[in-house]
C-alpha cells in the first residue's frame, strides 16, 4: 500500500508535480476550520453562503464509506501572455496561473491515477473540498499573507488537484497550518494590492474586496473600484507578480504566449454568444479555459483597452 503512493510520487515527477496524502478522517476538521473563520467574522457572509458553504461537499464519507485517504497534488501552473489585435495595433495582457491549465492538468493526473490505482485494485473518487486548506494541512504548501498557496519550487504559480481513494492512509502527513516565513516581515502583497484586501495581521484576506472576486462575476463593478486597478483579462496578478517568493532562484515559472487575430478580438469585444463563435475561436478559448469566463471576457478586456488608450 505504501508502494502505491510512492509509485504515484515517482510518476508525478515526470510533470514536475508533488503530492501528499492525508487520512479522510480529517474531513470534519476541514469543515471546522472553515466554519471557525466564518464564526470569527473573517469570512464575508455572502461569500460564505454563496461560494463556500454551497460549494464544498463535506458529506463524501457518507456517500462513499470506503474512502480512507485524500491525495493532494501540486503542479506548476502556466502564466499566459495574451496578445490581442485591435485595428492593426497589438495589446498585451495576461491570464494568471491556475486559470488556463485546469483541464489539461486534471486529465494528466486522472490518466496517471486511474492506471495506477485500478491496476492495484483501488478506486479514486472526485471530491469538492477546500484544496488550499488541504495542501497546507498536509505540508505540501504554506499560506502566503495573500491567502494563496505557495509550494516549494513553484511559488504561487501552481495548480492543486485533489481526489479521494479507498487506499489506506499509512503516511498521514496532517499538520497545523503554516505561513511562509518571509510573510512575517514582508509587506509586498499588502503594498501592491489595489483594493486593500490583504490584511497585515492574518493570512485570511477580505475576499469581498479582492479584485479577482469582482472580475470573475458578472455583477457591475462597485463604484469604489478604480478601472486603473485592472491588470489581467481574468483574475488579478498584483500580489503574485510582486511577491519576492515568486521571484527567487529556487522558483521555476512556466510561461507561454497566445495571440488572438483582429477578427477574433472583434468577436470577443462584441460579446458574440460563445456558441455562435467560429469553431477555431471556440477551441482556442476552450483550451485556455476561458469558456468558463466568456461572459466576463468582453467587459474585462474593454476596461483594459480603455486603460491602454486613455
Amino acid at each position: 500500500m505504501i508502494d502505491i503512493f510512492n509509485q504515484l510520487e515517482t510518476r508525478l515527477q515526470v510533470c514536475s508535480s508533488h503530492c501528499k496524502i492525508v487520512a479522510a478522517k480529517h474531513i470534519p476538521e476541514l469543515e471546522a476550520d472553515i466554519d471557525r473563520l466564518y464564526n470569527d467574522s473573517y469570512i464575508d457572509e455572502e461569500i460564505y453562503q454563496n461560494e463556500i458553504r454551497s460549494y464544498f461537499d463535506y458529506s463524501i464519507l457518507d456517500k462513499h464509506p470506503s474512502i480512507q485517504s485524500l491525495i493532494i497534488i501540486a503542479t506548476p501552473s502556466t502564466l499566459i501572455h495574451v496578445k490581442f489585435n485591435i485595428n492593426g495595433l497589438f495589446f498585451m495582457s495576461t491570464i494568471p496561473p491556475m486559470y488556463s491549465d485546469k483541464r489539461i492538468v486534471n486529465q494528466r493526473i486522472i490518466n496517471i491515477t486511474d492506471q495506477l490505482f485500478i491496476d492495484q485494485g483501488y478506486h479514486t473518487f472526485p471530491v469538492t473540498l477546500p484544496k488550499k486548506l488541504i495542501a497546507v494541512r498536509s505540508g505540501l504548501a504554506k499560506y502566503g499573507k495573500n491567502n494563496i498557496c505557495y509550494v516549494q519550487g513553484m511559488g504561487s504559480y501552481n495548480r492543486l488537484t485533489l481526489f479521494a481513494s479507498d487506499l489506506p492512509c499509512i503516511q498521514d502527513s496532517w499538520q497545523n497550518m503554516q505561513m511562509l516565513d518571509r510573510c512575517a516581515h514582508c509587506k509586498a502583497c499588502i503594498n501592491y494590492c489595489p483594493t486593500g484586501a490583504i490584511n497585515r495581521d492574518r493570512f485570511i484576506i477580505s475576499a469581498e474586496k479582492c479584485l479577482t472576486h469582482f472580475n470573475e462575476h458578472m455583477e457591475p463593478f462597485p463604484a469604489w473600484i478604480d478601472t486603473s486597478w485592472h491588470n489581467s483579462i481574468i483574475g488579478c496578478m498584483r500580489c503574485q507578480s510582486n511577491c519576492p517568493e515568486n521571484n527567487n532562484e529556487d522558483t521555476i515559472h512556466r510561461e507561454r504566449k497566445v495571440e488572438f487575430t483582429e477578427s477574433e478580438t472583434e468577436l470577443i469585444l462584441n460579446n458574440i454568444p460563445f456558441e455562435k463563435l467560429p469553431e477555431n475561436l471556440k477551441s482556442k478559448l476552450y483550451a485556455l479555459c476561458l469558456d468558463r469566463y466568456y461572459l466576463q471576457l468582453s467587459r474585462n478586456l474593454k476596461i483594459l483597452l480603455e486603460q491602454k488608450l486613455y
